[in-house]
């Protein structure tokens, strides 16, 4: 794993690249700045991206035996463009854990 990252108040672009591991981003609690797009390549390995429920995600790329999965409903929360490129891997967007 290459860890947990925040992303910082306002961001609009981000990009990032898991080979043979994984990575994961914490977008709860961030207001992204205009037009926000996470661009996530998950090459042997996973991409996990944590978002509060009501976040809209915009899912396009494609998948080679792997998976694209947007398991946070949507609402009246931001809407991020994810661009999820997978190679024998995953791209997955989830909530945070309820206690």
């Amino acid at each position: 794993s290459f860890g947990k990252r925040v992303l910082p108040k306002g961001w609009t672009k981000e990009t990032t690249i898991a080979l043979l591991g994984s990575a994961d981003f914490d977008l709860t609690g961030v207001e992204p700045g205009d037009n926000p797009r996470l661009t996530a390549a998950a090459i042997l390995g996973s991409v996990n991206i944590i978002a509060d429920e009501g976040t809209n995600i915009a899912l396009s790329g494609f998948s080679l035996v792997g998976s694209r999965n947007v398991k946070v409903m949507g609402g009246d929360g931001p809407t991020i463009r994810l661009r999820a490129i997978v190679l024998f891997g995953s791209v997955t967007v989830k909530p945070p854990k309820q206690d």
